[in-house]
């Protein structure tokens, strides 16, 4: 079984999302990054970790995922978490994982309705550091 890792939240402006989520429901601001396409905003909320993104280009912005861009499970090895969905019948996006803002390997999927769904496998040392953070 895979254990959920964070719920993708696609946003119009990552600060306004970031004072709703914080000061109205609680969370807190744990991660932040950016680069010349996309935001994103990591945010602890009990055990759930958000992360909002908020997309700087317009034609990437516009997604047919809809508001919930994905589901994500974290893997201890994507590569081998890839092999077994592939015997599966799964096809994914992209032939094997890529390397993410953080160095965290990932790899997208869709489920059976076309929902998104990422295998995320954290760095050993930001895992600690990130569980740490929990």
């Amino acid at each position: 079984m895979y254990e959920l890792a964070h719920l993708g939240i696609v946003v119009k402006d990552c600060e306004l999302s970031i004072n709703f989520y914080c000061e109205v429901l609680g969370c807190t601001v744990i991660e932040r990054t950016h680069n010349d396409n996309l935001k994103i905003v990591i945010l602890k909320c009990g055990a759930l970790i958000i992360e909002l993104l908020e997309y700087t280009v317009p034609s990437i912005a516009v997604r047919g995922a809809g508001v919930y861009d994905h589901l994500a499970f974290a893997v201890d090895d994507i590569e081998q978490a890839m092999a077994d969905l592939k015997a599966k019948g799964v096809l994914f996006e992209s032939d094997g994982p890529r390397v993410a803002f953080s160095g965290k390997k990932i790899a997208f999927f869709s489920g059976p309705n076309g929902e998104r769904i990422e295998l995320v496998e954290e760095k050993a040392s930001e895992s600690q550091d990130f569980n740490t953070r929990l």
